[in-house]
């Protein structure tokens, strides 16, 4: 499925699996320098504007109820 994951002033359209872990994911987009590393003192947080709150990045996806086209903002 395709998304969209903005940090700041970036954003970036990808296609992951529905069973892929959202911090997972982030992590490797970090790791691949499209984002900025959150420091390890601060937990990841990561808002779906189409659900109108914010997932816990430890779930899949699916388990987020993330869907096609969610746009997910990290903060």
């Amino acid at each position: 499925m395709t998304l969209t994951i903005m940090e700041h002033n970036k954003s970036l359209d990808i296609i992951v699996k529905p069973d892929q872990r959202i911090q997972e994911v982030y992590r490797v987009l970090v790791e691949n320098g499209f984002f900025s590393s959150i420091p390890e003192t601060m937990q990841l947080q990561v808002y779906s504007k189409r659900q109108g709150k914010y997932i816990n990045p430890i779930l899949t996806f699916k388990q987020g109820k993330i869907y096609e086209g969610d746009i997910l903002l990290i903060q």
